[in-house]
């Protein structure tokens, strides 16, 4: 099959409170996060935007398209919501930024997943299904509306309202045997764990 295009939603409206800085902001690789990120994603991709919740930040750090959420107010599904919006294609990659150790070979897992049956691909992780590092139909966004009217802002709610093909952790640990790209910072702790991650990476 051809390889689809897609387009990449980083998603990175977070207040960081439990972190207590902005953790898009964090040094990484030589970088900050947020640049590390789209650099990443600029690989697979010539349409990657960046979403920042209620304000446009970043501006002087990346220079790709960056959004304001559309929905104020619906945390991760309004920036799902607003990702699809402007998106060029009709499949999106869709990644947390606090999502460092991301591996180029588990989005090419999900990509070839991608056959038009399912209008989510969603990776899950012993009973949870990872929905901030999964890939997106813009057909979703009038199920998104749907929910978002009745104050549902739940992504695990959407997953279960639109046609979603689930990859299973025994096939996400062939190309990612530890994991690593499920990695997510939200505490101080997470954050000595990453460094701690990165030294002892081979």
């Amino acid at each position: 099959m051809t390889e689809r295009a897609l387009s990449t939603i980083v998603l990175a409206g977070g207040h960081s409170h439990r972190l207590g800085q902005d953790k898009a902001l964090l040094p990484w690789r030589g970088r900050t996060l947020i640049e590390y990120i789209v650099s990443q994603l600029k690989a697979i991709s010539d349409d990657v935007l960046v979403i920042t919740g209620p304000q446009v930040r970043y501006r002087e750090l990346v220079d790709v398209p960056i959004f304001a959420d559309a929905i104020k107010g619906a945390g991760p599904m309004g920036g799902l919501y607003t990702g699809l919006t402007h998106a060029r294609y009709d499949y999106s990659f869709v990644a947390a930024c606090d999502m460092p150790l991301l591996s180029r070979a588990v989005i090419d897992l999900l990509r070839e997943e991608l056959d038009g049956s399912a209008w989510a691909i969603v990776p899950k992780i012993a009973d949870y299904r990872v929905p901030t590092l999964a890939i997106y139909h813009k057909k979703s966004l009038s199920v998104i509306e749907r929910l978002l009217a009745h104050g549902r802002t739940s992504l695990q709610e959407l997953l279960d309202a639109i046609p979603t093909k689930i990859i299973s952790e025994q096939k996400l640990r062939q190309v990612d045997p530890a994991l690593r790209s499920f990695f997510n910072l939200n505490t101080p702790e997470d954050w000595e764990e990453l460094i701690r991650l990165e030294l002892s990476a081979p």
